[in-house]
């Protein structure tokens, strides 16, 4: 999570493009123009050398007759709405920067310069006399507004203040702004979602008032041409209307309507809070236990209550909530548990379990109050003196009866509950089937492995669990590819071999009776060792001419090896000869060495019919031979391709000739009849013609393939009792079917849990309710969530802390009584699982879980439960100890505020930031001061400073709650801080929704300082009692502007950027000190 600080950035006009080059002035609406109708920009060029001018007309407000929606980014308010803060003003936002002075027909007069259209905002009467204008959207060509009452239009020589263009951005210096203006022009260009333009009507709005909204030409030219009007003789730059005109219509080229609410927005809201320490009565309200009833004769005395002096047996019921000071009545530690109440509860409450024990089962079961959380302690019985949270929750009436206000919510909500229990539950349903079918399976096939496979020698079980080795690793290969490398033939283990050699078999008779001891198990053993093998590759009959036979007959395939070996290297042989002529020659004997050459020469040719007639036969039986003869054959420039009746027809191509030849067996009419079609597709001169190459690059690849040889395969002996161990192990059902059965149920744990065999059992169906159960409390009675409620004061901040024992006891109660309401719906159950485990409502709490796995997401969702399940609770924990162990334990603080803010503001922001150590302009600290906070930069310092609610509820119709994980003592801090290492506690901070930009005024004169005003304390009582309109050239009242600087003053009337800045109205936050509303009280400690 990121925190970034908004910043924005006014511009008071902004144009484009040949617009910029208009050369009359914007006369702000104070006087007549040169030019009709349209604006006129000039242009001089050079014509064969003579200078010439000429004057442009622009397109104008004269030629609009309408304005595209989507052109618009956003209204204030949006349409119909009904609640708009009068003390703000609306506005109209468009896409295009440039859009509110594209059309205007005049250039800037300094920084001032009128958009071409306005925004008007008209009250709508309770009748149409009444009204302040009459609408008639069927209007041509645009919809007609017209103004009954000249007071509704604003002063029309001040447009030029209400348009201004707003960038998305804050810019330290002129030149950085001016990058950013050009940086619009280029393509693609990043920033174009940065900027829009904005038009705002000044009016001053009423409060429950129906308001319409219309945009309207500024330019008198564009009012006529929308009415249908000659334009022709109109000053371009006149206004569409005057002071004082009325009756009048304008075209509208959009319109919204909207409504006021109260005079009241978010800062006069937020300033109507105040802290207030909370009254110790909150949360704690009289309880008469004098007659608990179900044969009890005493009443609730269990401890000793201080005065003011009440009866013994008024107990003290306290709620979800209470105020940090409340005082239980009686404390814990004042309970006598050796009262006479204690016995006779301890008699009631056992007494089924007493009967159970006493009788034979026969009897019929008694009817009692319950034991809250009996089934998930496994404990029925109680002991008001003994330790731990079943004991402690059932002996105390003030636990009790919060046990009882959850079995209440059960009762009145059981149908829902069930409904969504029995749908959670189909998918449990549907896991148990296949639990139990695969339990049947698993235990058939162990029996058949104990009384069948077991029995059986390895080779017979190899031989039964033959099409399985495929699938069962022998380390690191497959069985079954091992047994392709050894002695052992896979059919040998086959289906057909097993069927032929079966026992009853006619060949297996056959067979036993020439060896008794024969079976399956025997021949595959004979097989590994070698004394038997399967028969051998069949021999080719000798009736077949094969390549290698043929080479046996021809005359040199007896040649012996040298002579072959001097045919293959004759060539070689005439040179070395031929060197020793040269050497011989060189000592003189010229005679010899002329012997010698000729006969080398004489030799190398006779021998060279030899050579071929050996390579004939060679090419036979040895494909590199072949491929030797391929690669040296000579160009085949003629090499043709024919096809004989091809069934396809072959049409010639560029580069190709086909020729068609036509035969016959004989003359006769019944003779046969074929075609030869060629194709040859011709090369360069004494290169081979494209069909030659194929064949010879077809030849090549042919006679590489030949040329591999296999490898021989070298078998070994199979490793027949390793076979039968991992065959047993990868086939053992006590081992496949819970593999099978984790890999098709999908649980929330751990599915390995399901590997050991004695876990394969029907599961207990456990439904999870994520329902903030506090609502269903609160919604009986918010004096059963919240007692005395009614003694907070309206526009309250205060603090509360949690209850746990309280909450504990609640949703004990819950669980507690809708497994017994589970059980009687034969939903299988063991009544002991926690389906309610969320007592607060923790939607929309600020969690970063963005980067987690599902798996940890959901780790993470469960620490926010408000309980940990009831059946792991330790026996001897105490009551409000079963908190998630990563939140913090014990009590919670919580933060009330009570009032109109958060009913109308429901998103407001809710946080809690650590109080620091005033320091002054120098950096000195000083203690004197009140504490402040630090701004926060970066994602650290917002880990380390700010705390947000981490759950919340709300009690119709204005109170909400905010809990944090930290205790009053740590939000209050230390009592008298005086330095910077001191804790200083924490201010709970409640802030308006940084947004969409709003402009306004206060309702009322409150400035943060009294010292110094700016002009974030402008508000609307700071004018005359009588304005409808703001006026640039009417200030503030001298009371109010001359407080301001001169440079503030400068401000107002400067240009629409000014008064942007003015009247943009920043979000408002209110901090408060915890010690404000924990101030002067003992706090109780926190458990």
């Amino acid at each position: 999570m990121s925190v970034t600080v908004a910043k924005y950035t006014f511009s008071a006009w902004l144009r484009k493009g040949i617009g910029n080059r208009i050369t009359e002035p914007d006369n702000l609406g104070l006087g007549g123009g040169a030019v009709k109708e349209r604006a006129h920009v000039p242009v001089d060029v050079m014509l064969n050398t003579t200078p010439v001018h000429k004057e442009f007309a622009l397109i104008g407000p004269g030629d609009i007759i309408g304005l595209n929606p989507e052109m618009v980014v956003r209204t204030e308010p949006l349409n119909r709405i009904t609640n708009f803060e009068p003390n703000y003003l609306p506005f109209i936002e468009f896409y295009d920067e440039d859009f509110l002075w594209r059309y205007t027909p005049a250039r800037a007069n300094g920084q001032r310069l009128r958009p071409w259209i306005a925004l008007l905002v008209l009250e709508e009467g309770a009748t149409e006399a009444e009204s302040e204008f009459k609408y008639n959207p069927r209007g041509f060509p645009l919809p007609i507004v017209t103004v009954a009452n000249a007071d509704a239009l604003p002063a029309p020589i001040e447009t030029w203040a209400w348009g201004h263009v707003h960038i998305n951005e804050g810019y330290d210096t002129p030149t950085d702004f001016e990058k950013f203006l050009r940086s619009l022009h280029e393509m693609d260009n990043p920033n174009a979602d940065k900027i829009i333009s904005r038009l705002i009507c000044p009016r001053k709005l009423k409060a429950k008032t129906g308001y319409h909204a219309f945009v309207v030409p500024a330019f008198e030219t564009g009012r006529r041409v929308g009415l249908q009007q000659d334009v022709s003789t109109i000053d371009a730059q006149q206004p569409s209307w005057t002071v004082g005109a009325a009756p009048i219509d304008f075209p509208v080229y959009y319109e919204w309507a909207f409504r006021t609410g109260e005079n009241e927005d978010f800062e006069s809201l937020v300033k109507l809070l105040q802290p207030r320490p909370m009254d110790p009565q909150v949360g704690i309200r009289d309880m008469d236990a004098s007659q608990p009833g179900f044969g009890m004769t005493v009443g609730a005395d269990i401890g000793k209550i201080p005065p003011p002096e009440k009866p013994q047996t008024i107990l003290g019921l306290e709620g979800a909530l209470k105020a940090p000071t409340t005082v239980s009545r009686p404390k814990e530690s004042d309970i006598d548990t050796s009262k006479p109440f204690f016995a006779q509860l301890k008699l009631i409450l056992n007494f089924p379990a007493d009967v159970q024990d006493a009788s034979d089962g026969d009897d019929d079961p008694v009817v009692s109050p319950p034991i809250y959380g009996e089934n998930h302690a496994l404990q029925h019985r109680i002991d008001p003196a003994g330790a731990g949270w079943l004991n402690f929750l059932n002996r105390d009436p003030r636990f009790r009866v919060p046990s009882g206000f959850g079995t209440s919510v059960i009762q009145k909500n059981q149908e829902d509950y069930v409904a969504r229990a029995w749908e959670q539950v189909k998918k449990i349903l549907a896991a148990n089937r296949i639990i139990i079918r695969s339990v049947f399976a698993m235990e058939t096939v162990r029996m058949i492995q104990t009384n069948f496979v077991q029995r059986l020698a390895p080779a017979e079980m190899l031989a039964v669990f033959s099409p399985v080795l495929k699938k069962v690793k022998g380390s690191p290969t497959t069985l079954f590819h091992q047994l392709t490398t050894s002695l052992v033939s896979p059919a040998a283990l086959n289906s057909a071999m097993r069927r032929m050699i079966r026992p009853r078999g006619s060949y297996g008779k056959r067979l036993r009776a020439a060896n008794s001891s024969f079976n399956h198990g025997a021949l595959v053993q004979d097989l590994n060792s070698g004394r038997i093998s399967a028969a051998p590759p069949k021999q080719v009959s000798d009736s077949v001419i094969t390549d290698e036979r043929i080479a046996e007959q021809l005359p040199n395939a007896h040649e012996p090896a040298w002579l072959q070996w001097i045919l293959t290297h004759r060539l070689l042989l005439l040179i070395l000869l031929l060197l020793l002529a040269v050497v011989i020659a060189i000592a003189g004997a010229w005679w010899l060495a002329l012997i010698v050459a000729a006969a080398a020469v004489f030799g190398y040719f006779r021998t060279a019919e030899a050579e071929r007639a050996l390579e004939a036969t060679k090419s036979l039986t040895d494909p590199n031979a072949t491929l030797h003869d391929i690669e040296n054959a000579p160009p085949q420039p003629n090499f043709a391709f024919v096809v004989t009746d091809p069934v396809t027809p072959i049409s010639a191509t560029s580069g190709t000739d086909i020729a068609t030849t036509s035969f016959t067996t004989s003359a006769s009419t019944d003779a046969l009849r074929f075609n030869e079609v060629s194709m040859i597709t011709r090369a360069a001169a004494g290169a081979d013609s494209v069909e030659a190459r194929n064949f010879r690059s077809a030849a090549t690849l042919f006679n590489q393939r030949l040329a591999i040889e296999p490898s021989e395969l070298q078998l070994v002996r199979f490793d027949i009792t390793n076979a039968q161990t991992k065959v047993s192990d990868a086939t053992r059902a006590t081992i496949v079917f819970p593999q099978l059965v984790a890999k098709q149920v999908r649980f929330t744990f751990n599915p390995a849990w399901l590997l050991q065999p004695e876990h394969l059992v029907p599961a207990m169906a456990y439904p999870d309710f994520p329902d903030p159960m506090y609502e269903k409390l609160r919604d009986i009675s918010s004096e059963l969530f919240l007692p005395n409620l009614e003694l907070v004061p309206p526009n309250t901040i205060s603090l509360l802390v949690t209850n746990p024992e309280f909450i504990e006891a609640y949703m004990t109660g819950l669980n507690h009584e809708f497994g017994r309401e589970l059980l009687w719906r034969e939903y299988p159950t063991d009544q002991r699982g926690s389906y309610f485990r969320q007592f607060w409502d923790v939607k929309g709490i600020i969690a970063d879980d963005s980067d987690l796995t599902p798996e940890k997401r959901a780790e993470l969702a469960d620490t926010y439960k408000d309980i940990v399940p009831i059946d792991t609770w330790i026996s001897t924990s105490k009551l409000g100890t079963h908190r998630s162990p990563a939140r913090p334990p014990g009590r919670q603080l919580v933060l009330l505020v009570r009032g109109e803010l958060l009913k109308k503001y429901p998103n407001t922001i809710v946080y809690a930031q650590r109080a620091h150590i005033f320091r002054d302009e120098h950096g000195t600290p000083d203690p004197t001061k009140d504490p402040v906070i630090v701004e926060v930069k970066t994602e650290a310092d917002m880990h380390a400073e700010i705390l947000f609610p981490m759950f919340r509820a709300e009690v119709e119709p204005d109170i909400r709650f905010f809990g944090f994980d930290m205790k009053p003592e740590d939000a209050k801090g230390a009592d008298n801080p005086q330095t910077a290492t001191d804790d200083w506690g924490y201010y709970f901070i409640i802030q308006q929704v940084p947004g969409e930009p709003r402009f306004g005024m206060d309702i009322e004169f409150e400035p943060d300082d009294p010292n110094k005003v700016t002009w974030d304390d402008l508000s609307w009582d700071e004018f005359s009692s009588g304005l409808r309109f703001i006026d640039t050239s009417t200030p503030p009242v001298a009371s109010f502007f001359n407080r301001l600087t001169s440079a503030e003053r400068g401000q107002w009337g400067s240009h629409s950027a000014d008064m942007a800045s003015i009247l943009y109205q920043r979000p408002v936050m209110i901090a408060v000190h915890a010690k404000e509303m924990l101030e002067n009280l003992d706090l109780q400690p926190s458990t």
